[in-house]
């Protein structure tokens, strides 16, 4: 079967390197790396929305329509955009660059890390929707390697997929919920206490004790990384608690004597 077959766009297909070059016209003055890398500078530099092909074309100096000959449309500048800034996984975060002693959660805590970092660097990759297009390299090469440090947890292959995409949800809504916070609270010495007394400005007396409490009771400042930690923490312990009672319901099944 050939691409044709199975709907590969012009984008999927540039991004693993098998699209047809263009041979027609004139020499090409630009290259499709050229574009991709200038729109992935214009991201991190203003954000998503400035990710435009006007935006790229006034910055490499040409004009827009030549940029048709290698990207279709903006929506395809975005999904290349993106696969270039997530890139692959660094070696730190995958199975083979850690002791076998380590263990699939030390493993698995490495590579959401990484991934965090990526995100943190990059973070209007969180406006995209991570379904823009799943067989793009990079997501591709992100998932293997978090199915690798997986390995050795017990989980089949669905549910170590599901553990996968439930650690990607929440690593891209904590970058994304991390930069809006950023956004609108202001420095302040003690976040939390600044956040308490506008929430008591604003709510009737008597409401919302528990999320008082936590906010009177904590200090802010510096805890992002222990909170991340925690909750990827938390997250691979219930994974490692469901499959110790899957080990334990199968040891304890009756044999079948027949």
């Amino acid at each position: 079967m050939t691409t044709d077959d199975y709907g590969l766009s012009r984008a999927l297909q540039s991004a693993w390197g098998i699209a047809p070059a263009p041979t027609k016209g004139p020499r090409p003055r630009l290259s499709l790396e050229q574009i991709v890398t200038t729109a992935v500078e214009l991201g991190d530099r203003d954000g998503v929305d400035a990710i435009t092909m006007s935006g790229v074309a006034k910055r490499l100096g040409s004009g827009v329509m030549s940029l048709y000959r290698y990207v279709e449309s903006r929506e395809d500048l975005l999904i290349l955009a993106a696969d270039a800034a997530l890139a692959s996984p660094p070696s730190s975060s995958t199975h083979e660059s850690l002791d076998d002693d380590d263990g699939w959660r030390v493993r698995t805590a490495a590579w959401a890390t990484a991934m965090r970092r990526t995100y943190q660097a990059h973070p209007w990759l969180t406006a995209l929707p991570i379904t823009s297009e799943p067989l793009m390299p990079s997501r591709v090469r992100w998932l293997e390697a978090g199915l690798a440090c997986l390995a050795g947890s017990g989980l089949g292959g669905a549910e170590a997929i599901s553990v996968v995409t439930l650690l990607w949800t929440y690593i891209r809504g904590d970058v994304e919920l991390g930069a809006s916070m950023g956004a609108s609270v202001p420095e302040v010495d003690d976040v939390n206490a600044f956040l308490a007394g506008r929430l008591r400005a604003m709510a009737p007396p008597g409401e919302f004790p528990r999320m008082l409490a936590i906010l009177d009771g904590e200090v802010a400042g510096g805890s992002d990384d222990t909170d991340f930690e925690l909750a990827i923490d938390v997250i691979l312990a219930g994974v490692a608690a469901r499959a110790e009672s899957a080990d334990r319901l199968a040891t304890d099944a009756p044999s079948d004597r027949r």
